[in-house]
């Protein structure tokens, strides 16, 4: 071989090497990048579920402050009918229906964006709050247009369910507890609708 072949070869092989070398350094840059989208997915799941924390400790807070605001939003913790709200209830009661349902955008958004695990049981708390309360469903349809098209067609869907449980127990009042589930109560005569 002359000095031309083994130089042409020495060239090659060190071209090689350096091929070999820049793929090794390409595979550990894009682990690197792997573990900084990893990284930066938990840190928007964790400030997704502080945003979503945050909004349920003003709910827990309001309910702390003013337990009379529980039943409001779940009847089945009442205790006989719901007295009538005064205007200041009213006022907490908005202000806590709203946040309610800007928590429930959020977490159906966040959920939609796979940064919440909480995906499979999201429908059926939102479905429980709209049937288990009267005026969290009186709310929300007084500002439909403020809400994603998704929370009204829930909404929908447990009035449809509502009407269709209230029709059921007036065809068969001896209906068996627990073949279907029950209706909320309906204290819209004895609360004010909700402040626009």
């Amino acid at each position: 071989m002359s000095a031309y072949e083994w130089t042409s070869v020495t060239v090659s092989a060190i071209g090689l090497l350096a091929v070999i070398v820049s793929l090794g350094f390409v595979r550990y840059q894009v682990q690197i990048m792997a573990q900084q989208t990893e990284r930066l997915s938990h840190a928007l799941e964790t400030s997704a579920e502080s945003a979503l924390d945050a909004l349920f400790v003003v709910v827990t807070q309001a309910y702390l402050e003013h337990p009379t605001l529980r039943p409001i939003f779940n009847e089945r913790d009442a205790h006989g009918a719901l007295p009538p709200l005064d205007e200041d209830m009213t006022y907490r009661a908005n202000a806590v229906a709203e946040t309610l349902l800007d928590a429930m955008e959020r977490a159906m958004k966040f959920s939609d964006r796979g940064l919440s695990g909480a995906s499979e049981s999201l429908n059926a708390w939102i479905l429980d709050s709209f049937r288990y309360s009267a005026f969290l469903r009186g709310w929300l349809d007084a500002h439909a247009t403020w809400y994603a098209p998704r929370l009204t067609a829930l909404l929908a869907q447990a009035t449809k369910e509502l009407e269709a449980s209230r029709a059921a127990s007036t065809r068969d009042p001896a209906r068996r507890i627990g073949e279907a589930r029950p209706a909320a109560p309906d204290h819209a005569g004895t609360s004010p609708d909700p402040i626009s």
